[in-house]
């Protein structure tokens, strides 16, 4: 499936699931959806959608990420360079910050850095496109964001539903290492196209329908 397709079909999924999912869990636990808002959902959905296709270095997740990383650079070399420069106790302030975002926020970044981490180290549709790197990165992603977890983790899965589709298998049970593949479909193909207008008309009639 083509990078567009997964993120029409991650938001698709990402809003049909929370928009009936519960806003809070049993036992005080922080909330699934909360209220995060639709568009946060829609837009954490389309991420999800993408990020197993990290463990390409030419797709557009992975381009994204690397966009990301680089400016998370630029702004912490910024940092650095105007404290020393005005004393501006800036690095204090993005410590103190980083203290106050909480040790379960620090821990869910790094597990999902992690999963993507050892996607892109076992080769395309390794690792990343396994049931246990969609369960650990839900639980990445509800220790960073407990309210965006749940459509995060939709569209994630998502992309694994969508690539099971393809002539080109999956490691879905890894670590067994034989792939899996109905073979139904091709990256760009009339199949791939249909699936796009499909996600895309499913957010036009869900979004309709919230608002």
């Amino acid at each position: 499936m083509t990078g567009k397709t997964h993120i029409a079909i991650g938001a698709a999924a990402a809003l049909a699931v929370t928009k009936y999912a519960p806003t809070s869990l049993i036992g005080g636990m922080p909330a699934l959806v909360g209220d995060a808002s639709l568009l946060a959902c829609l837009a954490a959905g389309a991420a999800g959608g993408l990020l197993p296709d990290t463990d390409v270095s030419t797709s557009e997740a992975s381009r994204q990420l690397k966009r990301a990383w680089w400016l998370l650079v630029a702004v912490v070399a910024s940092t650095f360079a105007a404290d020393a420069l005005l004393g501006a106790g800036l690095v204090e302030r993005t410590v103190a910050f980083a203290r106050a975002a909480g040790a379960n926020q620090v821990a869910g970044i790094a597990v999902i850095v992690a999963v993507l981490a050892c996607g892109r180290a076992s080769g395309h549709r390794g690792f990343s496109h396994s049931l246990v790197a969609a369960v650990l990165f839900f639980g990445g992603a509800y220790l960073a964001v407990p309210e965006l977890s749940l459509a995060l983790t939709v569209g994630y899965f998502s992309h694994l539903v969508a690539d099971l589709l393809n002539k080109m298998p999956e490691r879905i049970f890894w670590p067994v290492s034989r792939g899996q593949s109905l073979g139904l479909c091709k990256v760009g193909g009339v199949v791939d196209g249909a699936l796009l207008v499909l996600g895309v008309a499913a957010v036009a009639a869900l979004l309709a329908g919230w608002l």
